[in-house]
């Protein structure tokens, strides 16, 4: 018999707990950026629907008063009805605060950013590192229009 031991057995092991732990690694990756993904998503269609609110906000009493003018947006009304809007499902908490509102003449944009917390990817920071949130964020612009009569 040599002096040679049989060290075949312990490879296969070894391969198998390093790929599960690179798939349980990957997975989690995965977990998290995909949360941020479902979040960018969720606050891009809230914007866009807070913008079109914000666009619905005709000052009244300019278009009565002046007819032959084109409408303006009420700002006042218009950052309110944003807000509103937002706060209804669950988006921003103080508004204008969290919420960046731009009132024009005949358009409104609506900027908001938000943090996502990562947590399976901060668990993967060693000698006591940390991963900042990733910021999210979506912009739209609503132009309110004259429908014809």
């Amino acid at each position: 018999m040599s002096g040679r031991r049989n060290e075949a057995g312990f490879s296969a092991p070894v391969m198998v707990m390093f790929v599960a732990i690179l798939v349980l690694l990957v997975g989690g990756i995965s977990v998290d950026l995909w949360r941020v993904v479902a979040e960018h998503r969720k606050i891009t269609t809230l914007v866009d629907g807070a913008a079109i609110a914000g666009a619905t906000a005709v000052d009244e009493e300019q278009l009565y008063t002046e007819p032959g003018l084109a409408p303006q947006l009420d700002e006042a009304e218009a950052v309110g009805r944003v807000c509103d809007y937002l706060a209804r499902n669950g988006v921003a908490q103080t508004c204008p605060g969290e919420v960046e509102v731009v009132v024009g003449v005949a358009d409104i944009t609506v900027t908001v950013e938000r943090d996502v917390e990562v947590t399976l990817l901060r668990m993967l920071t060693l000698a006591g590192g940390s991963v900042d949130p990733i910021a999210v964020g979506s912009t739209s612009t609503a132009v309110m229009q004259r429908s014809a009569p």
